[in-house]
């Protein structure tokens, strides 16, 4: 397995939130029900859901997603351990098996108001950066 690609976020917490408190329909497109809550059914921190959605932002870079994203179809999930990871559904999904996606790595932080989360996806797909002596090559469906 090899690296397909690299995606880095940064977002700016208060930015974020004040998105979100103009227009808070924001939200639901943003996010899905779940990633909105923690465990026990309380509403998450504005640092954790902008976190979120960094994550989303970082996969679209790792994952060279052509076009527009529906947020929906990644979403943030916890393991037990509280070490996030992503579900793909729909044309996401279908989008990483066509590259030849495999696994995603990701990592998350925060602190004061800043978010920062990394993601590396991995596969037997061609690497999406091309050598530095070749041109780009073309997605799948592009």
């Amino acid at each position: 397995m090899a690296i397909l690609g690299i995606g880095l976020d940064i977002a700016d917490v208060p930015r974020f939130r004040e998105h979100i408190e103009r227009v808070p329909e924001l939200l639901d497109r943003l996010l899905t029900p779940a990633e909105k809550l923690k465990r026990n059914g309380k509403i998450r921190t504005y640092e954790s859901l902008a976190a979120r959605f960094s994550a989303k932002e970082a996969l679209t870079k790792a994952i060279q997603y052509p076009g527009w994203m529906s947020w929906q179809h990644a979403e943030v999930v916890s393991a037990r351990s509280g070490a996030p990871s992503f579900r793909l559904s729909g044309p996401v999904l279908a989008h990483f098996r066509a590259i030849g996606g495999e696994r995603l790595h990701l990592s998350i932080t925060h602190d004061a108001n800043v978010t920062m989360t990394y993601v590396i996806a991995e596969g037997s797909g061609a690497p999406l950066s091309p050598p530095v002596d070749q041109p780009a090559p073309k997605l799948p469906g592009s």
